[in-house]
């Protein structure tokens, strides 16, 4: 039954490319006339003055055995889009990085401002597993204690590197830990 169905699928499959190699052989012969007229047309024009811009580039049409696969699976579109942007200098870019700003000797940084520059990223989002901020997610975790919370963050937690993956004090991370334990009371 396999062998029945994956000949049958290989006759369609090279019926499908003789047609459309047919229609690209026909292709020429219409391009050839539309291309005769385009000559006469512009040279007719030639002597006018030329005033108008260049013509916009169409995009280029899909194969019909394209628009037959997409109509057949509409989900393969989704699956293979592109995953990220690469946004450019002077470009306007739909991303915003925060940027943490340079500690000053001798004083930590606010709670607040290392949130969202170091640990937004996973606990808004809850990225593996980690608890996400403002919910009862928090609850048992504050039940804890603050030292744990503190323990926790510093040294690592399960997929939580220590200090979320950066160079911050001590007293940086418990600022952090802090404002997180405010946001999700």
């Amino acid at each position: 039954m396999k062998k029945a169905v994956m000949f049958s699928f290989a006759a369609l499959l090279a019926v499908s490319t003789i047609a459309t190699q047919a229609q690209e052989a026909a292709a020429p012969a219409e391009t050839a006339t539309a291309d005769a007229a385009e000559v006469a047309t512009a040279e007719a024009t030639a002597e006018a003055p030329a005033q108008a811009a260049a013509p916009a580039e169409e995009a280029p049409k899909e194969s019909p055995q394209v628009q037959k696969l997409v109509a057949m699976y509409p989900n393969l579109i989704a699956r293979i889009a592109p995953y990220g942007k690469v946004c450019f200098e002077g470009e306007e870019c739909d991303i915003n990085i925060t940027v943490l700003a340079p500690a000053v000797e001798g004083q930590a940084r606010d709670g607040e401002s290392l949130y969202k520059a170091l640990c937004s990223t996973c606990h808004d989002a809850g990225l593996i597993g980690a608890p996400r901020i403002g919910t009862s997610d928090w609850a048992p975790r504050i039940g804890k204690g603050t030292a744990t919370l503190y323990n926790h963050a510093i040294n690592g937690f399960n997929a939580m590197p220590a200090r979320g993956g950066s160079d911050i004090s001590d007293e940086e991370v418990q600022n952090a830990v802090d404002y997180i334990i405010q946001q999700s009371s």
